[in-house]
């Protein structure tokens, strides 16, 4: 990463005189205050894993973004995202750097980049349950379509978009150097009609991987990139649960939905399917989904909002708890055969979790998708994934001063009990007691509050223009996250 960034450095200065550019820069600074050592939820949830987990900071960000769009049908973009932090888990490091080459609809991406589902509100929602924008940007190769296509015999009645992605999870995790494959893919239908249709399906698979504690080093040669592309399992030199069903820990989301776009109002509603097996992609737990409406009005609109969201998520089912898998009458567990079961018991899709990739779907100690999904302290798992929860965003505009609030409510149900991940604190917190491997005994349901409101408000200042302050209040109410109350204050200058 730190080559890419001295060689993105180098085009810069190679470029900036040789052709026209467009820059946008920012120079934030701000402090945070906690009342205790966790900071509120919604101070440092679905913020790119900028802001430290534990308590007061002070916090320093210089933003750099240029492009490049004179060069026929080329666009060249390119950008550093550079964060200073004094805190107890003190940093300075590049949140973002990349460089992405546009032609006829297609891109080109290397880097860290801001890289969440573009069918959920970055701003407003409770987050994705694939990639939010909750962890840190993974450094990834990528190509794609980068915004909605046109087929063209369909006269923009058809659209599409989607992305092919190779990453590098890096090292701080159960298992070293784990690798990222993802691949996501939306279609709209529509076009100049009031209401668009959508639906698309994303896939994502952590992979290979170094060191091991049981397995040692896992292989990622080109022959198991492919088996992990078709969700296929590995051959003899993979590990042996691997062999019999998929290489790799896979997981994604369907995305259903529509947009309904009038005069005065553009309403966005959707529904996303968490996937955990093969079995998901046939809808076998539908009440398990992440369900949202969303409106952004005109000016037209006497409202106290410019726009509003509501969520309703929902993973308590998780095809049951985990049982024996019972094939043609053959009972897999007492009875097993790999030729007939492919999985000796069913149920539990544990979201989020993995026998082998211990730390789950989590990246540098932040979940990578909807971050009400708790990861244990000690980065081995998500702790709680069985969730029951609301959640209400709006942002509002009172002269120049933009308001934005959030406000969630969650009940909290822990995990099932799975012979595959053992306790990882759940059996504490949530009071549950597994019998056996897969019995689940007593626990309890753990709710839990966060309300966050903030304010960006303009100093025009003719000295120095652009300049604004920056006010923050954030509240937590739960035994899940904790009680606390902070706040954080700063200011931004965006020179052009």
């Amino acid at each position: 990463m730190k080559f890419f960034l001295l060689a993105l450095l180098f085009f810069v200065s190679f470029t900036s005189g040789a052709a026209q550019t467009q820059t946008q820069t920012s120079f934030e600074t701000s402090a945070l205050i906690s009342s205790e050592g966790t900071t509120p939820f919604w101070l440092q949830s679905n913020r790119y894993g900028m802001y430290s987990q534990n308590g007061s900071q002070f916090f320093t960000r210089f933003q750099y973004h240029s492009s490049i769009d004179d060069l026929g049908p080329f666009d060249i973009l390119y950008g550093a995202d550079l964060i200073a932090r004094p805190a107890i888990n003190s940093t300075i490091n590049f949140n973002q750097g990349y460089l992405k080459l546009r032609a006829y609809g297609f891109e080109l991406a290397a880097g860290r980049f801001h890289n969440t589902s573009p069918l959920h509100d970055e701003e407003l929602s409770m987050g994705s349950l694939g990639v939010s924008a909750n962890a840190n940007p993974i450094p990834q190769v990528r190509i794609g379509l980068y915004d909605w296509t046109s087929i063209s015999f369909t006269n923009d009645f058809i659209e599409i978009r989607g992305h092919l992605s190779h990453g590098w999870l890096g090292s701080r995790r159960f298992t070293d150097d784990v690798l990222l494959h993802e691949k996501v893919g939306h279609l709209r239908v529509g076009g100049d009609l009031p209401v668009n249709l959508y639906g698309g399906l994303a896939h994502y698979a952590k992979w290979g991987g170094n060191n091991h504690p049981v397995d040692g080093d896992i292989p990622a040669r080109l022959s198991d990139w492919w088996n992990v592309f078709f969700a296929l399992g590995g051959d003899e030199f993979t590990p042996g649960a691997e062999q019999a069903y998929a290489l790799g820990d896979h997981l994604g989301a369907w995305d259903l939905g529509f947009y309904l776009n009038l005069d005065d109002v553009n309403v966005k509603v959707y529904r996303q399917f968490p996937l955990e097996t093969k079995d998901n992609l046939k809808f076998k737990s539908p009440q398990d989904a992440l369900t949202g409406i969303s409106f952004e009005f005109s000016e037209n609109v006497r409202l106290p909002f410019d726009r509003f969201l509501y969520e309703f998520l929902y993973t308590k089912f998780q095809d049951g708890e985990r049982r024996p898998n019972i094939v043609n009458g053959r009972n897999c567990v007492e009875n097993p055969d790999p030729a007939i079961c492919r999985d000796n018991y069913r149920g539990n899709e544990d979201y989020y979790n993995h026998g082998l990739y211990r730390t789950g779907w989590a990246y540098n100690f932040r979940t990578i998708g909807n971050p009400l999904f708790i990861l244990n302290e000690e980065n081995l798992g998500i702790v709680n994934n069985r969730i029951v929860g609301h959640h209400v965003g709006f942002i509002s505009t009172f002269g120049d001063v933009q308001l934005t609030g959030k406000a969630t409510y969650s009940r909290n149900y822990g995990k099932y009990c799975d012979n595959r991940i053992p306790d990882i604190g759940e059996g504490e917190l949530f009071g549950i007691r597994c019998e056996n491997i897969v019995d689940t005994i007593g626990g309890r349901m753990i709710e839990q509050w966060s309300f966050m409101a903030s304010s960006v408000i303009p100093l025009n200042l003719s000295e120095l223009p652009n300049l604004s302050l920056l006010f923050e209040l954030a509240f937590d109410n739960g035994a899940l996250v904790g009680d606390q109350f902070g706040g954080l204050i700063g200011i931004r200058w965006n020179p052009n």
